[in-house]
């Protein structure tokens, strides 16, 4: 039986680490030749080597996707390793822990370049690629229940996944007559915290949180981003998949 994403090619970006080394993994397990890309060396290497030993076909790329002439690259690259492009996951993010009073206008900035802007380079090169070969694609974008409403001292991070959110809906329409097409993942705290190397698995859920009464694993939300970018999720686009534990279905309680 073959794969789901068999003999497609897919780019995971921050797929070095958490979230993004599973779907790296993932994706590979399900057929797909995967482009990891990441921003630290050893990280990218390391889980490219993994999906090698495993029987896999994989890339490892260091890229920041904070410049456009790096992420042009890394889908040129791509084109030109495997030929063709068929998935893109738009998983890079950073994040500034201050409210609105405290962020600097640099600290505004980077958060922008690496989460949000990233995003749409990603989406204008890759659909590039996607178009020039003909055959359609999914892109993935990671947005963060943060995105859904106001976070606490995150000011930056929370209006930049809003921003993933509109991005991926205006993307969608626009790319849908050429078969393209655009949904977000919403996960909400799994594995490491953003901007962290450790797993934290055990960082406690208050009451009223997380109704599931956990933190979400790597591997929930590969198996969600693979449902997106695979055929299964053919007439879906201009989406959000929250993958949430069902936070956002509580009602914060004031007392």
């Amino acid at each position: 039986m073959s794969g789901r994403l068999e003999g497609k090619v897919a780019i995971i970006t921050g797929a070095g680490r958490n979230i993004g080394k599973a779907m790296a993994q993932r994706f590979a397990e399900e057929g797909a030749a995967v482009v990891v890309a990441d921003n630290h060396e050893g990280r990218a290497t390391d889980v490219a080597g993994s999906i090698a030993q495993a029987g896999g076909r994989a890339l490892a790329l260091v890229v920041d996707v904070s410049h456009e002439d790096e992420i042009a690259a890394t889908v040129q690259r791509t084109v030109h390793e495997f030929g063709r492009l068929d998935v893109l996951v738009n998983n890079v993010a950073m994040t500034v822990n201050k409210p609105v009073l405290e962020t600097t206008i640099e600290e505004w900035d980077l958060c922008m370049a690496v989460t949000l802007r990233s995003a749409f380079l990603g989406i204008k090169h890759g659909a590039r690629a996607m178009i020039a070969a003909g055959n359609g694609g999914s892109i993935v974008n990671v947005a963060s229940t943060s995105g859904h409403r106001g976070s606490k001292s995150k000011f930056a991070y929370a209006v930049a996944k809003a921003g993933v959110l509109n991005l991926t809906r205006a993307a969608a329409v626009d790319l849908a007559e050429h078969g393209i097409r655009v949904n977000t993942l919403t996960p909400t705290q799994t594995g490491s915290p953003v901007g962290q190397e450790d797993d934290v698995p055990d960082r406690g859920v208050k009451p009223g949180g997380i109704p599931i009464g956990r933190f979400g694993r790597p591997p929930e939300q590969a198996a969600a981003a693979l449902f997106l970018a695979s055929d299964e999720a053919s007439f879906i686009t201009g989406a959000d998949l929250v993958c949430d534990g069902g936070l956002l279905a509580v009602f914060p309680r004031a007392f």
